[in-house]
């Protein structure tokens, strides 16, 4: 089972949020539980190096207007694994 991540989506709000948007009990619960399910899907555990991107583009996804829990735990999952896609292919090309 997946623990909560050292930071809480509230303490990663909070430190790297330039506005600041109200949330209810209910927005918290909802990005909460997509950042433990897309950590999960991840294979990361709750103090990996990059728990707090995760949670801020959680954040940003439901910004934009995604209330599911599932939609955004996939849609953070596919842009993470893109960004490690992304950084493999550089890193093979700079030791090529």
């Amino acid at each position: 089972m997946l623990s909560a991540p050292a930071a809480s989506i509230a303490e990663v709000y909070y430190s790297h949020r330039l506005t600041k948007l109200l949330y209810t009990r209910e927005d918290w619960n909802v990005m909460q539980s997509a950042l433990f399910k897309a950590s999960r899907q991840l294979g990361r555990g709750p103090n990996h190096e990059f728990t707090d991107r995760l949670a801020r583009r959680i954040m940003t996804l439901y910004d934009r207007g995604l209330r599911d829990e599932e939609v955004i735990a996939f849609a953070a999952v596919e842009q993470e694994e893109l960004l490690a896609n992304i950084a493999a292919l550089r890193e093979s090309r700079l030791s090529a």
